[in-house]
């Protein structure tokens, strides 16, 4: 199924896939399996990230040659059972591919793609990425993720959800937040949000600078609705700034970071608007800032943070 094919073929292909679960299935099991075959034979220097390929969809193909290929399969277990990293990169590889791009609660983290490009990962991130010859993908799993796309022929695609961007170069913001919703924000260049759905039939959707399109992670098909900026253009660096916004959305935000969850014991206290520039990364000097600028106490308890009137 490498290369192109015959539309006839690609047709009895796809039947065969959607025939049944055990199909697609058996289908994802081995594509990752090659696909840590091409990690394996890559020559990435300790700077760069090794990429994993993503679960196969319907229309990415791949080649698998006799004895080649069942050679890679016994070279891929025999990694996954000894645990063995890969030289130079230092992560452990598994059976089926190789482990995400992942950050821990409170931590931002960037990783340098084969490409040029970078993807920043924002606290408690999981992310899956693919670079081959001919596609870039990066697939948002959960939390969020900046990518920095570098020019190139190869269009880059960021997907999350049901719900893909497509760009050859620009700077593009996703998060799937807590209640499921997928927040999709263009910083710089051009790029198309559309249905992963092969059902379907509505034409991408254009990004604009400033604007952010919002989608529900699991709809089949794609309605989002426009939403204005989330001045969320310093969060790599840790730092929310804002105009106007009320304190329990800025505590909300800063929750992102805190080990232990930081609780407003009055619900009015969340009502206030706040202004300003916040490390919403450190969280004990952001407790801190917020205690003297409500005159609030700051109480510790194992089930979290307490902010309580004076």
């Amino acid at each position: 199924m490498r290369g192109d094919v015959s539309e006839s073929l690609q047709e009895e292909f796809e039947q065969w896939l959607a025939a049944s679960p055990g199909h697609r299935q058996a289908y994802n099991r081995y594509s990752r399996v090659i696909a840590q075959a091409e990690i394996l034979k890559s020559s990435a220097q300790p700077s760069e990230l090794t990429e994993t390929k993503p679960v196969a969809r319907p229309r990415i193909r791949w080649l698998m040659v006799g004895a080649a290929a069942a050679a890679v399969i016994v070279f891929a277990i025999t990694i996954r059972a000894g645990g063995t990293p890969i030289p130079a990169t230092g992560v452990v590889q598994s059976a089926y591919a190789a482990e995400p791009l992942v950050t821990d609660r409170g931590e931002i983290r960037s990783f340098k793609l084969a490409d040029g490009s970078m993807a920043t990962l924002d606290s408690d991130t999981k992310v899956e990425v693919s670079i081959s010859h001919n596609t870039r993908y990066v697939r948002v799993a959960q939390g969020r993720a900046r990518v920095k796309v570098v020019s190139d022929v190869r269009p880059f695609r960021v997907e999350a959800g049901q719900g893909f961007v497509t760009t050859n170069e620009g700077v593009i913001d996703v998060m799937i937040s807590g209640d499921r919703q997928v927040v999709v924000e263009l910083f710089s260049g051009k790029a198309d949000l559309a249905s992963a759905s092969r059902a379907a039939d509505a034409a991408p959707r254009s990004l604009r600078t400033g604007t952010a399109l919002v989608y529900n992670f699991d709809d089949q098909q794609i309605h989002s609705a426009p939403r204005s900026s989330f001045n969320s253009a310093n969060w790599p660096s840790g730092w929310a700034e804002h105009r106007s916004i009320p304190l329990s959305q800025l505590v909300s935000e800063a929750n992102r970071y805190a080990s232990v969850p930081i609780v407003l014991d009055d619900p009015k206290i969340g009502n206030r608007n706040v202004s300003g520039r916040f490390k919403i990364s450190d969280t004990e000097m952001f407790l801190k800032r917020i205690a003297d600028l409500f005159d609030l106490t700051i109480h510790e308890r194992l089930d979290g943070t307490y902010l309580r009137s004076k």
